[in-house]
């Protein structure tokens, strides 16, 4: 009996000797260079117990170069792994590290700009929405009727700007075009009340100044609506002025 427990403990000693002694090395293989969003990133981690490829459960981070985004997945060494680069992937730098115990790799990969907008049409607003991975900064030109007028525009990624659309009552053939995508819609009804004959679009986050000049001309119109800000400071710059005519008139009155 004693002897049988000695030997058993000589297994485990060396069982354990072996184990604490094994070598592992981590990598990563099948990324390319570079990926366009929709395509599929494939790789396989590979995980070496003194030099032979064995099994195991692997930590993999995604991450793109500014820290900003990061995606964490367990997959299984050896085998065939696949991530779907969606349109929320920034054009960046991007790597993929994979970690196992106090072994890690990182490789990189690049994610190509995609410039991707979305027009629509909610009652009388144009909805502009940027749907790819940089900023939207081409210039819109807007067609209502015979009009046409362009606007510039600078939407971040996942944002969206919002267009009134001015003309006189009536029903109009609209045309929304960046001179890459095109979007039509045929008898849109507008109603705009207080421009005038004006025809055009104005951004929603802005607001006319109706105390500052007359009748707006049609290629005028997107200057002439001013940030709420730029209208605030005017109106307290006219209550400065009030004031100190006021105060001016009271001292006239003490000394008579």
């Amino acid at each position: 009996m004693g002897g049988r427990m000695f030997f058993i403990t000589c297994v485990l000693l060396v069982a354990s000797i072996v184990s604490v002694s094994a070598e592992y090395s981590i990598d990563i293989s099948g990324l390319e260079e570079s990926y366009s969003v929709g395509e599929e990133i494939g790789y396989k981690v590979l995980l070496l117990e003194d030099g032979n490829l064995i099994e195991r459960n692997v930590e993999v981070f995604f991450s793109d170069d500014l820290g900003i985004s990061e995606i964490k997945l367990n997959v299984e060494s050896g085998s065939e792994n696949t991530l779907r680069v969606s349109e929320n992937f920034s054009s960046l730098g991007w790597s993929i590290k994979a970690r196992y115990g106090d072994k890690e790799v990182k490789r990189s990969f690049m994610v190509q700009e995609n410039l991707e907008v979305e027009f629509s049409l909610e009652g009388g607003k144009l909805v502009i929405k940027n749907k790819g991975n940089v900023r939207y900064t081409r210039t819109v030109q807007i067609t209502i009727g015979d009009e046409t007028e362009s606007y510039a525009q600078n939407i971040p990624v996942g944002g969206q700007r919002v267009w009134v659309l001015v003309a006189p009552e009536g029903s109009y053939n609209i045309e929304i075009s960046d001179g890459i995508d095109t979007f039509t819609k045929r008898n849109i009804k507008l109603t705009s009340i207080g421009t005038g004959n004006a025809i055009g679009a104005m951004d929603e986050n802005q607001q006319i100044t109706g105390l500052l000049g007359g009748p707006i001309a049609p290629e005028e119109m997107d200057r002439a609506f001013i940030p709420s800000d730029k209208f605030y400071v005017a109106i307290t710059f006219i209550c400065a002025v009030f004031g100190l005519g006021v105060l001016l008139f009271i001292e006239r009155r003490k000394r008579k």
